[in-house]
């Protein structure tokens, strides 16, 4: 009795043996392979937003010209490296690494990533740690009254906007205003929204180096740049202003789906499949074993039968 029982636990302890064998097998071919030396950093498994982030503006904050430039003319002032690289430390003058780093925006883990996921912050109040005037602008708009945070319309990763131009951007949440815009005498001479609602600064640089005026406001001395009346009315009927369907988008007040979206987007990026957990390989090995136990008496009297059919 007692042979009998080690020699199906033996046979069960093969089939598992195979089977965690097999799932090993299947679990490493569906995953991503990494040519080349294994990488221990965010680029590992988010190589497309790592490649879209170092030619970004924030992965150049350190290196590039137009801030070296003006750094080295104010006198290398150690507090721009603040915003310019991650971690940087005022008392030894050292830090992590040029640029605006990944560990910035996502901070410290709760637990193992990518088990776990990875903290961030996608908050206006983020943004303005570095970007103070564009953020003070911001607050006062109707934008941050409805707390419409800077990621609804900035990729952080390529510090690019969310749509190919403004002008689409703007229309994604504004469609009844970019429709009738269109027969419009500023739309004919091909202004756009930003033109008026997003005017570059003529302020000296402050801190944060804002070109454009967050506030959305427009105000007396916008319009009179160009001319004191006729801003949001048609100058004549649509037909004789040119305007057409396709050159601004129907009117469609149910296309706002996007402006109720904050979450961040990867670009291009593969999806990384989870990691399989120690548990489901015991799972495999537990129904291997119990296979293998279960068979082996089937198997003995088949055997059995084959050897006694043989003799006979």
């Amino acid at each position: 009795m007692m042979n009998r029982l080690v020699k199906r636990l033996l046979v069960g302890l093969c089939f598992g043996l195979v089977a965690v064998t097999l799932a090993v097998a299947v679990g490493e071919a569906g995953s991503p392979r990494q040519e080349g030396p294994v990488r221990t950093d965010c680029q590992e498994c988010h190589e497309s937003v790592v490649t879209h982030w170092e030619t970004s503006a924030h992965g150049q904050a350190a290196a590039d010209p137009i801030f070296q430039e003006a750094w080295n003319e104010a006198g290398n002032p150690p507090e721009c490296l603040s915003c310019h690289t991650t971690n940087y430390d005022p008392e030894t003058g050292t830090w992590e690494t040029d640029g605006i780093a990944c560990s910035v925006c996502h901070s410290s883990q709760t637990g193992p990533h990518p088990e776990t996921a990875m903290p961030t912050d996608p908050s206006a109040r983020m943004c303005g740690t570095c970007h103070i005037d564009t953020h003070s602008e911001w607050s006062e708009s109707a934008h941050g009254e409805g707390e419409l945070t800077c990621v609804r319309c900035h990729n952080p990763h390529t510090t690019d906007l969310k749509t190919g131009s403004m002008q689409d951007l703007c229309t994604t949440c504004h469609n009844e205003e970019g429709h009738f815009y269109g027969y419009t005498g500023h739309a004919q001479q091909g202004l756009q929204c930003t033109d008026c609602h997003l005017r570059i600064s003529d302020s000296p640089v402050g801190e944060g180096h804002g070109k454009r005026v967050h506030t959305f406001y427009v105000d007396l001395e916008t319009c009179t740049q160009c001319h004191g009346e006729e801003m949001h009315f048609p100058l004549m009927n649509g037909e004789e202003a040119g305007a057409t369907d396709t050159m601004w988008p129907a009117y469609n007040p149910t296309s706002s789906e996007a402006c109720e979206n904050d979450e961040v987007l990867p670009i291009n990026e593969e999806p990384v499949p989870p990691p399989a957990q120690p548990l489901n390989y015991l799972v495999v090995a537990a129904v291997g074993i119990g296979f293998g136990m279960a068979i082996t008496p089937v198997a003995e009297s088949w055997f059995r039968r084959r050897s006694t059919k043989d003799q006979g």
